[in-house]
């Protein structure tokens, strides 16, 4: 089974079609690329979703945006942007990363 650094390359790489690598930080800390413009191809696709009323294909997305969260909270995203903010307004995709952040975080 991947961990879940593989993982999260496998899903960024295939929804942007390229090969992403993962990067070292400078305190050492490995990041994969391409999270954020994964995510932002994601939610795009979860409003289309939402519109057509695709639960199955929402579900999908859902699991590939959950996949971001540990990553993009380690390196501060949630901190720049607060989820009360992601749920905010009529953005279904961002809304539903908002909750589940706030569900990753209760945990």
């Amino acid at each position: 089974m991947a961990d879940d650094g593989s993982k999260l390359a496998a899903l960024n790489s295939a929804t942007l079609g390229a090969e992403m690598p993962q990067i070292t930080l400078a305190d050492g800390t490995k990041v994969q690329t391409g999270t954020v413009g994964a995510l932002l191809v994601n939610i795009r696709s979860y409003n289309e979703a939402h519109k057509a009323g695709d639960k199955s294909k929402m579900a999908q997305l859902e699991e590939a945006m959950r996949a971001t969260l540990p990553l993009l909270d380690r390196v501060g995203m949630f901190d720049l942007f607060r989820p009360e903010e992601w749920i905010t307004g009529d953005n279904e995709g961002r809304k539903a990363v908002g909750r589940m952040y706030q569900e990753f975080k209760s945990q």
